[in-house]
């Protein structure tokens, strides 16, 4: 049997139709059809169920897909570890990173990247497209706000879980040992993450668990962009420690107060398609970690004396696949 065939045959599976499993593989939706039907002459029965709008699968077709999942699983970490035994570099290597960590880790995993493949490409999307890309094979690895839970085919570990801090500018005539936020947004404007991305969703989301109502709202695209709105003195936020790595020169010019009544955090995971680099990933997640404990206890700690506590790594007990 062609392992080809096999692929879209589970593509199909997943994604629930050949179109959708077309874009996944970016092939044709022909070509997917005619993978799957080829497929279907090689064992000489039916494997799916074309009667229905919604992909089944026949009986044989999901005693295949059961034995065929473990089995491409299994030749892909085949592959890797032979790669990793031989030391041959990867001939292309594709990276996206949530704008945070690319800036506080992209640098320490370009260095590491070096010697692993021969064409290195980092790039910093939001976290719904980091997702999307990692799924139809435009990158091989990400590190986003989601470990894409849903996805059964997918390997993701958990890196760090930070505290959401609330950011004002140093001449607000605001008393920040108990920030009245009601008032405080009824005063000045929230700026704010763009609600396309999860950071701004889960700030959203806990905004209005505690019934807050911004009057007036400024979006922007990148943390760098808000924290240099609020220290223009426009109005506060909502941010994460880590972002606040893009504020080393305005320290002086923003307050970080730990955010009032409950806690609430934001995590990062990296995650890759299990089975095709899955030695690699757990180098590369020991090393962000690494990097990331060395930010938390140094420049973290003096920027955050209140609140760097709160920010948890991984470290080499802790980190494993999840």
């Amino acid at each position: 049997m062609n392992l080809r065939n096999i692929e879209a045959f589970l593509a199909v599976g997943e994604a629930g139709s050949f179109t959708s499993a077309a874009k996944r593989l970016h092939k044709t939706q022909s070509a997917v059809s005619q993978a799957v039907r080829q497929l279907e002459t090689e064992l000489g029965v039916p494997l799916i169920n074309r009667a229905s709008r919604s992909v089944t699968f026949t009986p044989v077709g999901a005693l295949l897909r059961s034995h065929a999942t473990q089995l491409v699983e299994d030749i892909h970490k085949m592959a890797s570890m032979v790669r990793e035994q031989s030391k041959t570099r990867i001939s292309q290597l594709r990276i996206g990173l949530v704008e945070s960590f690319a800036t506080a880790v992209g640098p320490a995993l370009i260095r590491s990247m070096l010697s692993e493949a021969l064409n290195l490409t980092l790039w910093s999307e939001l976290t719904p497209r980091l997702g999307k890309a990692l799924l139809e094979k435009r990158a091989d690895i990400i590190v986003s706000n989601d470990p894409f839970i849903e996805e059964a085919n997918l390997t993701r570990y958990e890196l760090l879980r930070e505290p959401f801090v609330l950011l004002l500018p140093a001449d607000f005539p605001w008393d920040t040992r108990a920030p009245n936020l009601p008032l405080l947004s009824r005063t000045y404007p929230m700026i704010r993450y763009e609600a396309a991305s999860l950071m701004g969703s889960l700030i959203d989301a806990h905004c209005q668990r505690l019934n807050l109502r911004p009057t007036r709202r400024v979006s922007v695209d990148s943390a760098e962009k808000l924290i240099a709105t609020v220290v223009a003195g426009i109005g506060w936020s909502i941010t994460t420690p880590i972002s606040l790595l893009r504020a080393r020169e305005y320290s002086g010019a923003i307050r970080v107060v730990p955010f009032p009544g409950e806690t609430f955090y934001r995590q990062l995971f990296m995650v890759s398609r299990r089975g095709e680099l899955d030695e690699l990933v757990s180098r590369l997640a020991r090393l962000s970690c690494e990097v990331l404990t060395g930010l938390v206890d140094g420049e973290l700690r003096k920027l955050l004396p209140d609140t760097h506590s709160q920010i948890w790594v991984a470290n080499h007990e802790t980190l494993h696949p999840v």
